[in-house]
């Protein structure tokens, strides 16, 4: 059966501290994503490495409630955003709960982050599952790795799953999240 997961933690080892490797020091392992209906561990790949003897700095996390739902019956909720040096992380939940497809894809068409300045940051796919396909009653935690830096200034982002698609699309739901990066209280 095929694996529906989210890029997962190893993807984003593999971009934001992959980089970090000295001689033959182990880069520790990377928690995992699972699928909630099997609980299996969606992890495959290994971090990548590189020859560089600087450690990639720690990104800042900041606490989000963003949600979108689109008409097919697609559910997206956006709880963290982490702003990194060479890459941006959501940790995401999402659910199809939809009748009219046994499946839908998060990213069939264009899906990235498009931040204040209208620039996009495209999603890096997962081999495994490059259009982050979800089954019809199932539920998927982790996180999505997009390519380069959001401002650490910005005050949102927008994330676009399907770029262009209708949101009662039955293969490629469209779906745009407002996501403010403000903390709460300010």
């Amino acid at each position: 059966m095929k694996l529906f997961c989210f890029a997962t933690a190893a993807m984003t080892t593999a971009i934001v501290s992959g980089c970090s490797g000295k001689g033959n020091e182990q880069t520790p392992p990377a928690a995992s994503a699972t699928t909630a209906e099997s609980g299996r561990d969606a992890t495959s790949a290994a971090p990548a490495r590189t020859a560089t003897d600087t450690p990639a700095p720690e990104g800042r996390i900041i606490p989000v409630n963003a949600q979108g739902v689109a008409p097919v019956g697609l559910t997206v909720r956006v709880k963290s955003v982490e702003l990194g040096a060479d890459a941006t992380i959501l940790d995401v939940s999402a659910s199809y709960g939809g009748t009219m497809s046994g499946d839908v894809d998060l990213a069939f068409s264009e899906t990235f982050i498009r931040d204040e300045q209208g620039n996009k940051l495209m999603l890096k796919r997962i081999s495994g599952n490059k259009d982050l396909k979800i089954r019809a009653g199932d539920q998927m935690d982790g996180r999505l790795v997009f390519l380069g830096a959001v401002s650490p200034t910005a005050k949102s982002i927008e994330l676009v799953l399907n770029d262009g698609n209708d949101g009662s699309a039955i293969t490629g739901p469209g779906l745009n999240i407002p996501i403010s990066l403000q903390a709460a209280g300010k």
